[in-house]
């Protein structure tokens, strides 16, 4: 791994280099030592004087690299000149696949800083991993083999947190590690997206169960724990707080990088988590998201709907075709909660509704479990009868509850006025479903 280190001589810096030199040794590659002469404030001085300066940080940084050399790294040195994060992100795009390594709080920084301006500014343009030290010292025990590394890593479905999650194996290939993957949002949110407004809790399990699921496909050879907590509107705060309840060594956290204008209405959990959190900070750039997208989609959970007519029995037929002999199949059928015999409705309150209606559910079952064949293989089949009076919405809270690779559905195509009079589930779908969807014609051309 190529480790650039950024230092200004200060204490705090000192103990970063020898974190670096370590990780680049453990791991087989190399480390730069950088000191950015800072020029901002010199304006049209003197050349003997910027020549002094440069002398004296050329010999401070060779002493420095001597001491890390010790350690068993190959370390090398830099001494660009201008605006520090500038110079820093310039040496840093000349390596591919380079860590970026800062201390969170410089020589130049006040008492009460929580952050250095190097590291947010640094932050907002990076396109490597840029790692933010408050405490090394847990870090270069890791290292060193005295103790496993805590690592948390915050996580919510993107491009960006798979990448920070795909960082995060990297680093345990160096050594024990504990990883928990963190997860933070709003309860009722999420029990409404899934149609579960009077579970929350069985939103949680579902949520737990999803990431785990991604999680284990993402890095099947690295075990991570799942943490799902709650937060009412301050998602960096909450994962501030799990930090230090999970004790972690490390955060892990994916970047959008947004700018100025788009972080006053939507923030910026990255920034949050360097400026709040107690612990270092790795963050992972919104340029290592490009790919992660790119990488080739599984499927392993087909998710079809079905409202056993022709055309919805034939979706079930193209989902069982391209399920995986190892996958799974949901078939879900929707049903009015007041559907009796013979396409009827009826009142819950009547006498007989509850028999009537439990003998409907009876028959679509039986209907729904003749459209599956009788050697599927390895395959598990489930069917979901969902009683709801808007089908479209029913489908598409039973994809975010069962998180499907691939949703399938039968179209007749309708469009334009024949839609709006008789509806169009497909075009429901459509908008509302953000996940691969699959629509089955009638006929095959």
């Amino acid at each position: 791994m190529r480790v650039l280190c950024g230092t200004d001589f200060s204490e705090r810096c000192e103990q970063a280099g020898a974190f670096g030199a370590l990780l680049a040794q453990r791991s087989g590659g190399d480390l730069t030592l950088v000191h950015v002469l800072d020029t901002r404030s010199m304006g049209l001085g003197a050349a003997t004087v910027l020549e002094a300066l440069d002398q004296s940080a050329r010999e401070r940084l060779t002493l420095s690299a001597e001491r890390l050399r010790a350690l068993g790294a190959n370390v090398s040195i830099e001494l660009p000149a201008g605006w520090p994060d500038e110079a820093l992100l310039a040496e840093a795009g000349r390596h591919d696949d380079a860590l970026l390594i800062l201390s969170a709080i410089g020589r130049g920084d006040g008492v009460g800083v929580r952050l250095g301006k190097t590291c947010e500014r640094t932050l907002r343009r990076t396109e490597s991993p840029l790692l933010v030290l408050r405490d090394p010292a847990p870090l270069i025990a890791w290292l060193r083999g005295e103790r496993a590394l805590r690592m948390l890593i915050a996580y919510d479905f993107t491009p960006q947190a798979d990448a920070a999650v795909l960082f995060a194996e990297r680093l345990a290939e160096l050594g024990a590690c504990r990883p928990v993957a963190a997860y933070v949002d709003d309860p009722q949110r999420e029990a409404a997206r899934m149609g579960l407004l009077d579970s929350p809790e069985q939103s949680q399990q579902h949520l737990r169960d999803e990431i785990a699921r991604r999680l284990a496909r993402a890095v099947p050879a690295l075990p991570i724990d799942v943490v799902i907590a709650a937060h009412e509107g301050d998602p960096g705060a909450r994962l501030t707080h799990l930090a230090e309840r999970e004790e972690a060594d490390l955060v892990i956290v994916g970047s959008h990088q947004r700018r100025a204008v788009e972080r006053l209405f939507t923030g910026s959990v990255a920034l949050d988590l360097l400026r709040d959190a107690s612990t270092n900070v790795l963050v992972v750039p919104g340029a290592r998201a490009a790919a992660v997208a790119q990488l080739p989609p599984v499927l392993r959970r087909i998710l079809v709907a079905t409202d056993l007519s022709p055309i919805g029995n034939r979706a079930v037929a193209y989902a069982l075709a391209v399920a995986p002999h190892d996958g799974e199949v949901i078939v879900v059928h929707v049903v009015s909660p007041n559907l009796v015999r013979d396409g009827q409705h009826g009142r819950p309150s009547h006498p007989s509704f509850t028999a009537a209606h439990r003998e409907v559910l009876e028959q679509r079952r039986a209907a729904l479990s003749a459209l599956v064949p009788q050697d599927c293989g390895a395959r598990t089949v489930r069917i979901e009868i969902v009683e709801h009076d808007r089908v479209g919405r029913a489908i598409i809270e039973a994809i975010e509850r069962e998180a499907p690779d691939l949703v399938c559905v039968g179209t007749l195509g309708r469009t334009g006025a024949s839609a709006a009079l008789f509806g169009s589930t497909a075009q429901t779908l459509v908008r509302g479903c953000h996940r691969p969807l699959l629509l089955v014609q009638q006929h095959d051309r």
